[in-house]
Parts: structure tokens; sequence; C-alpha cells
């Protein structure tokens, strides 16, 4: 955290600010109260999304941004998700960089994925993490995938975690047309991107 605009708007630096003298140009300004959650609240419109929200992730571990997760209470330092879109509108020299600077890994393993919850596609609502992933065995859409911690697949001596997982289950990763998820049965890539359910957005009002 850089500086503070607002109840919920702030600025931070994405990278260690002793590096750069605290330079003031390099902060990254942003409204941490438009995230998805408030879309579906009607609070903002969905082109308005600027951040993924803080929500608990599985086994009760925090994800998404933990930069002031209980604002106002104060986190000065944390994670920032920001949107694809929201990221784009960024000047280059402000865009962070991905995987961010001292992590090891592909970029994918720092990305989530929210689909809005609207239409018929079964994944409406769903939150799903990038993590690395290789298939050791399959069985039809059954596969026993070895999962790289997040942001460590290129750190020697990491040992993935192995299961089972249905990857034509939107239940259980990002299944179905435009997927993240590129590894896959049959002829598909043995390794590369596995995006897992996450937790999922709150019921529409």
């Amino acid at each position: 955290m850089g500086r503070i605009d607002g109840e919920t708007r702030c600025a931070f630096w994405a990278e260690e600010p002793v590096d750069h003298g605290f330079d003031p140009a390099l902060l990254i300004e942003v409204d941490l109260g438009r995230t998805p959650s408030a879309a579906v609240a009607k609070e903002i419109g969905w082109d308005e999304v600027q951040v993924d929200d803080c929500f608990t992730g599985p086994n009760g571990a925090l994800s998404g941004t933990t930069l002031g997760p209980r604002w106002p209470e104060l986190q000065l330092g944390g994670a920032v998700y920001l949107e694809r879109g929201f990221l784009a509108t960024l000047p280059a020299e402000l865009r962070p960089a991905c995987p961010p600077a001292g992590m090891s890994g592909q970029s994918y393993e720092c990305m989530t994925t929210v689909y809005w919850p609207d239409g018929d596609d079964p994944r409406a609502g769903s939150r799903y993490a990038g993590h690395c992933a290789e298939i050791l065995d399959e069985q039809g859409s059954l596969a026993r995938v070895a999962v790289y911690p997040p942001g460590r697949s290129d750190q020697p001596d990491v040992r993935p975690v192995p299961m089972w997982i249905d990857l034509a289950s939107p239940e259980q990763c990002d299944a179905g047309p435009d997927s993240l998820t590129t590894i896959g049965v049959g002829s598909a890539p043995k390794r590369g991107a596995l995006f897992l359910i996450s937790g999922h957005l709150p019921s529409q009002p």
C-alpha cells in the first residue's frame, strides 16, 4: 500500500518500493470495492470490475485480493488480483509482471477466473484458480494429475500433489467452451494449465 484515497480507493506498488525509492509515479490506483461480488449485487456494472474479491478458498485459506480484505482495517501488504480489462488500461510501465518479481512458474499460476452468473453455462458463478499440472494417468475423462504449488512449478525439488479429477466436470475444473485449462485426456497436452474450482460468487439479489 502506498496511498489511501478513500474508503475503498487506494494506490499500491507492484514491486518492492525500496528498490525504486518509493517513486509515486509507479503507484497503481485502484478501487478495492469494484469486485465481482459488487457486480453481482448490482452496485457496479461488470465492465467496471477492477479487482477480484478477497474470498475464502479451499481449506479455509484467504484467496484473491488480500490487500485490505477487511477494509477499512488496513492490510498494508498482500496480493491484488487485477481484472484483465482493467490491467490492459494501465500504461505499460505500470503493468505488473506476471508472475510477479521473485516468483517462479507460469503466468497462469497467478491467475483466477470468474464466470459471470448468468446464462446456461454450468460454470456460471464459479471461481477457478490456475495451477501447473501434469497428467499421470487417465481413464475416460478422469485423470490422475500431479498439481504443483501455485507459483512454484519451476522450482527444483518441489513435490506436486497427486489427485484424481474429472476434466469434464465444471464442479472440479473450468471444463467447457473457451476453457483456460490446457491439459486433457487423449491427444491433448499432458502438462500445462489446470484451473481448479476455488469457490462461488454470492447469489444474485
